[in-house]
């Protein structure tokens, strides 16, 4: 494991720490003890995720040998199956506890958990002697734990306004589709070496990011 390896690992957790060092320094008789646990079972995400994709190694589901087999793979395999299984836990464990009350508390609470999982794959990835193979490799260990933050925030503002508004199927619905579907373009984009195309994209989700952000603070401040 060479230094940029471990630097890319180290990403995510630098991030979750962070983000729960800041909610402890601004509430400081606050208990961090469910963030600690959303990190816990945002591992068990990651896990989960791998799962699916060691199933789609089985049945040769990456030999990404087509359009057809990259689109496949990059949104459902890959986007589809790790956003699902951070939905679960930031629908079932998080949402319903009494600190989470709107698209603030959602947008931290599925940050927190995209970085465990982010954790689990990039060591998944680093560990496969095969992924140094591929040209796109060190660039996208490289974004995976910045890219893993906005795909996070889109999820974690529909989940959060859900439950503001007491809306939550179809907020929670939306949340898991945007995160899917800007995850899979993510990959996607690797899997074509579409780099432009992942450049322009990621932009636009850095910009819609920051919006949802501000929307976030609004809401809740109005809560």
């Amino acid at each position: 494991m060479n230094f940029l390896e471990i630097v890319s690992i180290a990403v995510p957790l630098v991030i979750a720490a962070a983000l729960i060092g800041i909610i402890k320094y601004k509430f400081p008789k606050g208990n961090i003890s469910s963030l600690v646990y959303a990190f816990i079972w945002g591992i068990f995400a990651g896990l989960a995720s791998l799962f699916i994709q060691y199933l789609a190694h089985q049945m040769n589901l990456d030999l990404l040998r087509s359009l057809k087999r990259m689109t496949f793979y990059a949104f459902i395999v890959i986007g589809g199956a790790q956003e699902f299984f951070k939905f679960l836990v930031l629908r079932f464990y998080a949402l319903p506890l009494k600190a989470f009350k709107g698209p603030s508390d959602g947008i931290i609470y599925s940050i927190i958990i995209s970085m465990a999982c982010c954790f689990v794959i990039l060591i998944s990835y680093t560990l496969n002697p095969a992924m140094e193979d591929l040209n796109y490799y060190y660039p996208m260990i490289t974004t995976i734990g910045l890219a893993g933050v906005i795909f996070a925030i889109f999820m974690g503002y529909f989940i959060g306004l859900g439950k503001a508004r007491k809306n939550r199927f179809v907020d929670s619905m939306t949340g898991l589709v945007a995160a899917a579907f800007i995850h899979g373009l993510y990959k996607f984009c690797f899997y074509t070496e579409e780099y432009a195309l992942g450049a322009i994209a990621a932009i636009v989700e850095l910009i819609i990011a920051i919006i949802f952000i501000g929307m976030a603070v609004r809401t809740q401040e109005a809560l």
